[in-house]
């Protein structure tokens, strides 16, 4: 029996003409605001907005280039003038007036650069914690990343009642029971099991933060190492630490923030990736925010468009070299 084929030029879904008229309004948008290149858009298709969606995911993996590590996705959302979606009615006109951009991290994933970082400990003293900081300090608007120090925080929240150590949350789980108090310390992430886990400089960051005082070590560091792995690390965290970010395009944070680009564990599957999970445990049990960024954009104001690509360029060149030093570290 040979089955009906349908003709190339038929869609293969149905939009309703109201939605499709609204879809087009949104695309006129992004063609004016040049979000759109003609070539990023199919011969077919059977919606607008889902088109526009691709061609802007498509702009972004141009201006970001090949990543090892990350795998960051965006999403474009229309709405109507109260911020939300709109439901299309027949026969009922459908505007949007704004689109909302976010973006995320679509595959969270760990990555092990003790070895990598202890290597550089070894070749560039000091040279190991400046590249961590780094990297920390860069990707907190950018790409923010869970790190040994920010285990070390999220452990005194989750475990310790909000203290320094494991003592308050024993004495209220057992009291003066030794035998219980033995076998809780046994069970859970204790201050020793991270001190443990991390040298001391990956849990507490060197005094001075002024970027002025840590570049010319990385400046030095690229100069004098006569590895060259060592060599490109210190030479992509110098270039990380010049970029100049700001804290645009922040999400509405409600809740606990788990919007992370990747998980950075000392070694494999280690007390990094426990905290990380008992966090994410925690967070799905109430308000969470797992966004990286967002922004909201008029549809009456395309040059918006494009002042928000021409912000993201400089982030798309420090997620480019975050990437790269993940992926260096943890080779």
């Amino acid at each position: 029996m040979t089955l009906p084929r349908f003709e190339a030029g038929i869609p293969r879904t149905l939009v309703p003409s109201e939605l499709a008229s609204a879809n087009a309004a949104v695309s006129r948008f992004l063609i004016r605001a040049g979000a759109v290149r003609e070539g990023d858009i199919p011969a077919m298709w059977d919606d607008t907005l889902r088109v526009c969606e691709q061609a802007l995911d498509a702009w972004v993996k141009r201006e970001v280039g090949p990543l090892h590590c990350l795998l960051p996705g965006f999403a474009m959302v229309a709405v109507n003038d109260s911020g939300g979606q709109p439901v299309a009615r027949p026969g009922v006109p459908l505007r949007y007036s704004a689109v909302d951009l976010y973006w995320y991290e679509t595959r969270e994933h760990e990555w092990p650069i003790g070895e990598g970082l202890e290597a550089l400990e070894r070749a560039y003293p000091g040279l190991g914690a400046v590249v961590l900081k780094v990297l920390n300090d860069q990707s907190r608007y950018v790409y923010p990343l869970f790190t040994p120090d920010l285990a070390c925080d999220v452990a005194t929240y989750v475990y310790w009642c909000g203290e320094e150590n494991e003592e308050i949350a024993l004495d209220m789980q057992c009291g003066e029971d030794e035998e219980a108090r033995a076998a809780m310390r046994e069970e859970m992430v204790t201050r020793a099991t991270l001190e443990a886990a991390y040298p001391e400089w990956a849990r507490r960051w060197p005094h001075t933060d002024r970027r002025q005082r840590r570049t010319p070590s990385l400046r030095s560091a690229a100069r004098t190492l006569k590895d060259p792995k060592a060599q490109q690390i210190a030479a992509d965290a110098l270039a990380l630490s010049r970029l100049r970010i700001e804290d645009q395009f922040q999400p509405d944070i409600e809740g606990e923030y788990i919007g992370f680009g990747a998980v950075l564990s000392w070694h494999e599957s280690d007390v990094t990736v426990r905290i990380y999970d008992d966090l994410l445990n925690m967070a799905h049990q109430a308000e969470f925010c797992d966004r990286i960024g967002e922004l909201q954009i008029a549809l009456d104001a395309p040059q918006s468009m494009g002042a928000w690509q021409k912000a993201m360029r400089t982030r798309f060149r420090a997620i480019g070299l975050i990437d790269r030093l993940i992926h260096q570290l943890s080779a």
